[in-house]
């Protein structure tokens, strides 16, 4: 009989057992990530660059940043080690890779303090990966079989039409008498044609007619006749060369910031991700002119305050020139009494009111550029927009400015950077370099270049919240 008193105990039990149930959960370590991150630079061609180097940005280990510049620099940083291999992308598609031959410690950085740091540049070979071979052989006709061999079904090779197994019976004449050994040779000597297509054959030479010698030759005993192609016309054929191949061949190191001077992002990560592409396709050429006009009229209004508050003079294009002579018009009629008194009360409120505010400069956009890019599976639409106003002295001002597109259509700030060529080191020129994942949590961040009058720096930056945060910043290369 179950009493209350028993069933206070097994619940007692129970609730003893329950922590020992949970303790059986497994949990799996978080996936420890190693992911370097780098801007490759280069002058030329790509794939043939007349000057390139790897300049080290962000080490993510132990779950946190470090400068790819300094971590364990001893001798050379580890984002630099020869052997190193990274792979040069655009937005998350691999465009080939770079392995680092040597480094070098060629500029000096200053902290914040005098003491003078190293900064590090990575110099090496890049190739685009060969794609890999199609094979050549071709599937055969003639399908092949294996006949059973009778009551014990073991298989064995079938008997070509028209001969005999000289070791299971004598061979007979046409009169069904044995032949002989000898006969049976000769008989053996001369087998039936193969009606085979598919057999391979030795190569023969194309059909010449022959001279007295090569008959004189063929009469001793036969000749070796030459093939008619030399081996060297194979396209497979290896060859060897003097020096470094120049697919491996290293450019020359890559020296100050040229103006024909290329980014790219370099990613280096020793586990194999699937690619994430980041790039936002243009659903059609009306979307990204509509979407270029919304920029600009958001960034129109920060360029003219810009102008007006560090009074700069933009360049504005030439008016058009009226063709003709002047016009001249008539002389108009004498204003009637009524007309001057009302003209003299308007003069005397136009005193007495406030001055209107100063016109918005008129300027100019130069250099446009929108880049789309969808940083994360199912994000919001994210645009990078480039822009310049030339300005009669002291050079242009730019204009940097991230946006995003809400799904009720509005576009919404996220980012913004405006400065001039005199004021760069009050306020970087923020250039974006690319989209980058730098933590394998495929999910982007932009990678922008930070430059000054003559140094710059290297910054992550994240969109998760309405307002990009910087996520990650390098020291100051000189």
């Amino acid at each position: 009989m179950v009493t209350m008193k028993s069933l206070a105990g097994l619940g007692a039990m129970a609730l003893v057992a329950m922590p020992l149930c949970a303790q059986m959960h497994k949990v799996e370590k978080p996936e420890r990530v190693t992911r370097s991150i780098g801007v490759y630079e280069w002058t030329g061609d790509l794939k043939k660059p007349d000057s390139a180097r790897l300049i080290p940005v962000s080490l993510f280990i132990n779950s946190h940043f470090e400068d790819g510049d300094l971590y364990l620099a001893r001798p050379v940083p580890f984002t630099l080690e020869t052997g190193d291999e990274y792979s040069i992308e655009r937005s998350g598609q691999s465009l080939g890779l770079f392995d680092v031959e040597y480094a070098r410690d060629v500029v000096t950085r200053h902290a914040g303090d005098d003491d003078a740091v190293g900064a590090w540049y990575g110099y090496g070979a890049f190739a685009v990966p060969k794609p890999p071979k199609t094979s050549t052989l071709k599937a055969t006709a003639t399908q092949p079989s294996v006949l059973g061999g009778g009551d014990d079904e073991q298989p064995h090779l079938a008997v070509r039409a028209g001969a005999e197994d000289n070791d299971s019976a004598p061979a007979k004449d046409s009169k069904g008498a044995a032949k002989s050994p000898a006969a049976t040779t000769s008989a053996s000597s001369n087998p039936a044609p193969d009606d085979d297509p598919d057999r391979p054959t030795l190569r023969h030479r194309d059909p010449k007619p022959d001279t007295d010698k090569r008959d004189k030759k063929q009469k001793d005993g036969g000749s070796v006749i030459p093939m008619s192609t030399s081996l060297n016309d194979d396209p497979d054929r290896p060859t060897l060369e003097r020096g470094v191949p120049k697919e491996q061949a290293v450019p020359k190191p890559l020296t100050g910031l040229p103006p024909s001077l290329h980014q790219a992002v370099a990613v280096s990560d020793p586990s194999s991700h699937d690619a994430h592409i980041f790039t936002r396709e243009w659903d059609s050429s009306d979307e990204r002119a509509a979407t270029l006009k919304d920029t600009e009229a958001l960034a129109r209004p920060l360029i003219a305050a810009y102008l007006t508050k560090n009074k700069l003079q933009p360049i504005t294009a030439a008016e058009p020139v009226q063709s003709g002579g002047p016009s001249f018009a008539s002389k108009p009629a004498p204003a009637t009494q009524t007309q001057a008194k009302t003209a003299t009360i308007a003069n005397r409120r136009s005193v007495t009111k406030k001055p209107a505010a100063p016109a918005a400069p008129e300027f100019v956009l130069s250099n446009e550029d929108i880049q789309g890019y969808e940083l994360s599976y199912g994000g919001l639409p994210t645009f990078v927009f480039t822009a310049e106003t030339p300005v009669a002295a002291g050079g242009p001002v730019y204009l940097t400015m991230v946006v995003q597109r809400l799904p009720a259509g509005e576009l919404q700030v996220a980012l913004t950077n405006v400065t001039d060529a005199t004021h760069m080191n009050r306020v970087p020129w923020m250039r974006p370099v690319d989209a980058v994942d730098p933590d394998g949590g495929h999910r982007a961040s932009l990678l922008m270049e930070l430059r000054a009058q003559s140094s710059r720096q290297f910054a992550l930056y994240t969109l998760v919240t309405a307002k990009a945060e910087q996520q990650f910043v390098t020291g100051v290369i000189e």
